[in-house]
């Protein structure tokens, strides 16, 4: 009874931060990542009462285990073994006594070190979320929180479009009435996080309406959740962020093509005219809702800055980035330390950008610099890696041993996966806590997916030698 206790609670608390952290400006502000990481804090620390109360011993693949260790240790040593700390008043790194002195350390003690405390929290919210996923029930209601968060976002956004809103609607709007403020979008201060955020979320909607119209009784939940859909995809539009709608519009293909065929299948000739009819009733309403929230405020920016996009100045950031690659080493400059490093190396550069650069606008290429050739490659073994066991777990043993929820839920984690995958080649997602706590809830799906299959497999194999005695 107490185990069952901390384990509901720790559950209701994560789905907290769920909703929590796109709610707080995307956890971008110094106090919403506070608090973001104190609510993680506390479901992981009420999860692991739960397992010693109950003696319970969740089961994560090794490889997992191993690559979140090894980032740990690896962060952690940087922050141990911190060479420096950035004085940011008089731009100098004032040098620290550290614990060995040959060997490599971050240039920047405090923010390695705050960062590192999110990262460890957020490589547990991995664990956490593998050992939740056994349970079908719930797994759906995670299912339900992602899709109820992003549609709120969405439609927070869609109405500040509507009312020609100059900020946030609690934030104080700029100082001069003609200064309109287009960089923002629901919560986030910058639309392309925003973006991001909306095409992580939206194929997890479009997932519980095929969930919904896969039963006949369902009719409420196909309204409430056809119309979250429609909400967050017009939301993705109305968004002036242009690499999240091209990120949007391939997703929607992909999605096309890995459940189209099998819809199509399953209607009847009379069903195929209700489900066109139905098509056709969405995009009047995604129509009717675009004007209405001034869905020619994108439409413009394409035409107005498609020109511009070759001489964007995050491309000469990029190559600034690219000419500090010689010195990066095996461990890197220390995580979060970007902001911090770049200002050295693009002063005076050939390809100088301008402007001040906490981000890089090319998340590869920063994860690069602050975790050096190994950091970075035990990164993208955990990222990429997940996919790679989320499809292999799939295309194995889905069809065979896994619920109808999970063969839907799957691939659209996937598929939401590769899309933040390539929306992080132009931009900045990766670096947002919201957006990395949702991406590392998505890789918990993944990582866990391996156990699934033996969850269903030993509960066969038992229903079957009891068979066998009667």
């Amino acid at each position: 009874m107490i185990s069952r206790i901390f384990r509901v609670a720790c559950r209701w608390i994560f789905f907290a931060a769920l909703i929590y952290a796109p709610w707080a400006y995307g956890a971008t502000t110094s106090a919403s990542i506070q608090v973001t990481d104190w609510i993680l804090l506390a479901a992981l620390v009420l999860w692991i009462v739960e397992l010693l109360v109950s003696g319970r011993r969740p089961r994560f693949p090794k490889l997992l285990v191993f690559l979140t260790g090894a980032l740990v240790c690896l962060g952690g040593w940087m922050v141990f073994n911190a060479k420096s700390i950035y004085d940011s008043d008089f731009f100098v790194f004032v040098p620290l006594r550290n614990f060995a002195p040959p060997l490599s350390g971050s240039v920047d003690y405090a923010i390695s070190g705050a960062w590192m405390i999110r990262g460890a929290l957020l490589l547990g919210v991995m664990w956490f979320v593998a050992d939740l996923s056994q349970s079908d029930r719930w797994l759906l209601r995670l299912w339900y929180v992602i899709g109820v968060a992003g549609g709120s976002i969405a439609f927070l956004g869609l109405l500040q479009k509507a009312t020609g809103a100059q900020m946030i609607f609690w934030q104080t709007p700029p100082s001069r009435l003609d200064l309109r403020v287009s960089t923002f979008f629901a919560t986030y201060y910058y639309h392309g996080n925003a973006g991001a955020f909306l095409n992580l979320v939206w194929p997890l909607s479009a997932g519980l309406v095929i969930r919904a119209f896969s039963s006949r009784r369902r009719s409420g939940m196909r309204a409430i959740w056809t119309i979250i859909l429609i909400v967050t995809i017009a939301g993705v539009l109305a968004n002036t962020s242009r690499t999240a709608q091209v990120v949007a519009l391939l997703l929607v293909l992909v999605i096309c093509v890995q459940f189209g065929p099998a819809i199509l299948r399953t209607l009847s000739g009379g069903r195929k005219s209700v489900a066109i009819a139905g098509v056709l009733a969405i995009v009047l309403a995604m129509v009717a809702l675009a004007q209405s929230t001034h869905l020619e405020q994108p439409l413009n920016r394409w035409q107005s800055e498609g020109q511009r996009i070759a001489s964007d100045a995050r491309w000469r950031a990029c190559r600034v980035a690219m000419g500090a690659l010689p010195d990066v080493g095996f461990f890197g400059f220390g995580p979060g330390t970007f902001r911090v490093v770049f200002p050295t190396y693009n002063i005076g550069s050939a390809n100088e950008a301008p402007g001040t650069w906490r981000f890089l606008h090319e998340d590869y290429f920063q994860t690069l610099l602050e975790w050096g050739w190994l950091g970075s490659s035990l990164w993208c073994l955990l990222f990429f890696g997940g996919i790679a066991v989320g499809i292999f777990s799939y295309n194995k043993v889905a069809r065979r041993d896994w619920t109808p929820r999970r063969r839907v839920m799957q691939p659209l984690v996937i598929i939401a996966l590769i899309g933040v995958a390539l929306h992080a080649l132009v931009d900045f997602p990766l670096q947002i806590e919201s957006i990395q706590l949702y991406v590392a809830t998505y890789l918990g799906l993944c990582w866990g997916s391996t156990m699934w299959r033996e969850k269903f497999t030993a509960h066969r194999r038992n229903f079957v030698g009891q068979k066998s005695a009667v």
